[in-house]
């Protein structure tokens, strides 16, 4: 959480249904942005409050364990319906939980506000010991609130990983393959408050996010309510709910209740 990384948006080895990216060619990011992301880490764990787990910057479902080596689910992008500025990721990964900064790799969208301006991006992020690629932006995916998204994290009989994001309602997709060596100790589908200019962001009105559909390790999770996390902030403000599981526990919803407070990082 205390390392500030800049947000950069490499075409390098990033391929989408569009074609494939120029090599090594660096690529500004389609919203412009120019604040920078830490890693989409755990904040803070506080133990269970009511049966409740709390983050400071996690609302979703963890699933904790070993050597797990993918995961999908699905959400629709949510709009941003807040003028304060903010800014949320919705993503699934594997090790963020469970390693600091150490190792994870994850895939998701992002829907912030900045000066006013709804921003809404694609992205990935792998993070090991010795190689740092922060939250980059899938340069040739364009994404929108509405749009329907199936995300995922896979480890192929190569020892290589895939982050993969498909748009289901424009049909196009993209994907980044890397190393990654993370032990596998937790699978995660999160709404997060993102860490950005080394401070939690507060949280942009986005409503609810719906995921569905999920998966780990080819199956349906079946998810735990005991497994949840809500977003409470250094002050107690409880910002977003984690809902139940659905009855087949592949699937749940959170829901944005209330702006909070900024958080300094670390």
């Amino acid at each position: 959480m205390s390392r500030t990384l800049v947000l950069t948006a490499l075409a390098l080895a990033t391929t989408t249904s569009l074609g494939a990216a120029p090599a090594a060619a660096a690529v500004t990011p389609s919203s412009g942005r120019a604040h920078r992301v830490s890693p989409h880490v755990m904040g803070r764990h506080r133990p269970r409050s009511g049966g409740r787990q709390q983050s400071l910057n996690w609302a979703g479902y963890i699933r904790s364990g070993h050597g797990f080596t993918s995961l999908h689910g699905t959400w629709t992008v949510p709009t941003v319906k807040s003028t304060h500025d903010g800014y949320s990721s919705t993503w699934v990964g594997i090790d963020g939980a469970t390693s600091g900064d150490q190792y994870l790799i994850q895939t998701g969208t992002e829907a912030d506000v900045s000066g006013g301006r709804r921003t809404y991006d694609a992205w990935w992020e792998v993070i090991t010991p010795t190689d740092e690629a922060p939250e980059t932006l899938f340069p040739n995916l364009a994404v929108a609130p509405g749009d329907s998204i199936s995300a995922s994290v896979a480890q192929s009989s190569s020892g290589r990983w895939t982050m993969r994001l498909v748009d289901n309602t424009t049909g196009h997709s993209a994907s980044h393959t890397a190393s990654f060596a993370g032990p596998g100790d937790s699978a995660e589908w999160i709404q997060e408050d993102t860490d950005v200019n080394s401070a939690i962001s507060t949280a942009p009105d986005w409503g609810s996010v719906q995921f569905r559909r999920l998966e780990l390790d080819g199956s349906g999770p079946k998810l735990q309510p005991a497994e949840a996390v809500d977003i409470v902030d250094s002050h107690g403000t409880r910002e977003a709910s984690t809902g139940t599981p659905t009855p087949s526990g592949s699937g749940f919803t959170v829901t944005w209740l209330a702006t909070g407070t900024k958080t300094p990082a670390g």
